[in-house]
């Protein structure tokens, strides 16, 4: 029985192709892809989840080569690879900011109202005195999240404090500032 499987010849270390590859020859660069263009796409594949991206992430790499081949080496193979894995990489980091984009949005939507801190009590005229009377952490509490627009979790981080510390200082702050506040603007303390 013979096998009908053909062999290629191996491109691992072939100078007169990275020659004409640096040379910006367009007959090498469609041997490379014949030779290599397998190898990167069962590469490529055991590392991306999604198959349907598998094609375009193995054509990035080859754009990458084709548009800057002075980042093929004497090791043609190692170097496809190598463009390949920064493509998966490139890939797997824009689809994470996407996702951390889509679910910022999801969230702003979806979140609970945060304690009533309306526009009259942020900009009144005694908003300074009374942000004043609070402890150094509940108005670094109340800055991150009102003021600078952060969420819990991230201001619990700059804080170096839990979210539930946070969430507790956040209350004791809007407690403080509320009742500072209504008895500025209050008639009997005028």
């Amino acid at each position: 029985m013979t096998s009908t499987i053909s062999h290629r010849p191996p491109v691992e270390a072939d100078p007169a192709l990275l020659a004409r590859l640096h040379q910006g020859d367009s007959a090498a660069f469609a041997e490379l892809y014949q030779h290599t263009a397998d190898r990167l796409t069962r590469f490529v594949a055991a590392r991306l989840r999604d198959r349907g991206l598998v094609d375009d992430v193995v054509q990035e790499a080859f754009c990458t080569a084709l548009a800057e081949p002075h980042r093929i080496s004497a090791n043609l193979i190692g170097s496809m690879l190598r463009l390949a894995a920064r493509a998966v990489t490139a890939q797997s980091w824009s689809q994470r900011r996407y996702l951390r984009a889509a679910y910022t949005v999801y969230e702003d939507r979806t979140a609970a109202p945060q304690p009533a801190v309306t526009a009259a009590l942020l900009h009144g005229p005694g908003f300074r005195h009374a942000l004043a009377r609070l402890t150094p952490a509940q108005r670094k509490a109340v800055q991150l999240l009102y003021l600078d627009g952060y969420p819990r979790d991230h201001a619990a981080r700059l804080m170096h404090r839990s979210v539930a510390a946070v969430t507790w200082l956040e209350r004791e702050g809007l407690r403080k500032l509320h009742a500072a506040y209504t008895s500025h603007t209050s008639p009997a303390a005028r």
